[in-house]
């Protein structure tokens, strides 16, 4: 028996979280609270990142942005990453889809969010990310093809 589609969503679903990661093909860059924010900001630099999860003992125990950087540790010259990092981490699951990581993103007012399986830290999408993969599911949606 056939089912008929009622909504947009059965037709077109919305991208995961997990789907977008795989795409970007990028492995994880992440950094530990001892390094210091000189080391930090090194890595981001070498590694083209503005944001860094961090792991102590493979488990995420904070994230670290370059405004974290810029205010932290150059205005407030801290020198270790623990001493700077945002420690109230909004995270998601591989299943989360596109449009849930975006609300979560504008109302929690932030431009990354890491994906998290479990206790392991899979990667993190930017808000470019999500805003890409919600205009390519439009441009799908306008030219007629899921």
């Amino acid at each position: 028996m056939l089912t008929r589609l009622r909504s947009l969503e059965q037709l077109m679903p919305f991208a995961t979280a997990g789907e977008l990661l795989a795409k970007k093909g990028r492995p994880l860059i992440a950094i530990s609270s001892g390094a210091t924010v000189l080391g930090a900001l090194h890595l981001m630099q070498r590694e083209d990142v503005g944001f860094l999860p961090v792991l102590d003992e493979g488990k995420l125990a904070g994230v670290l942005s370059e405004r974290d950087v810029a205010r932290g540790g150059m205005l407030e010259q801290r020198v270790f990453v623990r001493e700077i990092m945002t420690k109230r981490i909004h995270t998601v699951a591989p299943e989360a889809e596109v449009s849930d990581c975006a609300k979560l993103m504008r109302r929690e007012r932030i431009r990354h969010l890491p994906v998290v399986s479990g206790e392991r830290v899979l990667g993190v999408l930017s808000v470019r990310d999500l805003m890409g993969s919600l205009i390519e599911r439009h441009e799908r949606l306008l030219k007629g093809r899921p």
